[in-house]
């Protein structure tokens, strides 16, 4: 009797050990993915604006607070970095002449607000909004040309708002993040270039 009841223990044991081995197997499949690798975001699928000038200088005033409800600063790309971009992309100076064009960010913000979700079970089970993210971006350009004793300025301010489902992932919301910066950058590229063409046509050679 005794014999029987070691083999029937032993092969207990055996299993105990096959489903333990299956478990870690499963465990080792579930990984978390990879966070995306987000592009800049670029301006080169349109003309560059031609300025009359020898040189364009870009510059931030904008300072970040990385503290809340800022956010800019968690994001993959945020909207000062986009800034930049843009004026590398689309300001192209004559380089001719002695007018000096400069391009200056003064507000690069993202900020978090958290809105009112439905709570207890039926929360739980309820699809909607957690966060809502609002950009700024504002830029200064002007062209200051001593020749002529000539000064033009201009300032073009854009903004953006975008939602985040409460129960969004990490790469879920940096992907929302990336989305609201391009279509800030898709507003502040049409809001300078009209503001060039209408209220500062002597910066443009074409």
């Amino acid at each position: 009797m005794s014999v029987r009841r070691f083999a029937l223990g032993r092969r207990a044991m055996v299993s105990g050990i096959g489903a333990a081995v299956v478990a870690l197997g499963l465990a080792a499949c579930t990984t978390t993915p990879p966070a995306p690798v987000y592009p800049d975001i670029r301006f080169t699928n349109v003309d560059p604006l031609v300025i009359n000038a020898l040189r364009v200088e870009i510059s931030s005033d904008y300072r970040p607070t990385f503290t809340p409800p800022n956010v800019e600063h968690l994001m993959p790309i945020s909207p000062e970095r986009m800034a930049r971009q843009w004026a590398l992309d689309r300001l192209q100076p004559l380089r001719s002449g002695t007018a000096v064009a400069r391009f200056n960010i003064l507000d690069a913000r993202v900020t978090e607000t958290k809105l009112t979700t439905t709570q207890g079970i039926k929360g739980a089970f309820t699809d909607e909004p957690g966060e809502r993210y609002d950009a700024e971006l504002r830029v200064r350009f002007s062209l200051d040309d001593p020749a002529r004793a000539y000064h033009g300025e201009v300032e073009t301010s854009v903004r953006r708002s975008l939602t985040v489902q409460k129960d969004a992932s990490l790469n879920e919301r940096e992907k929302v993040w990336y989305e609201l910066v391009e279509k800030l950058g898709s507003d502040f590229d049409a809001a300078m270039a009209n503001n060039l063409r209408n209220y500062l046509p002597d910066a443009l050679a074409r």
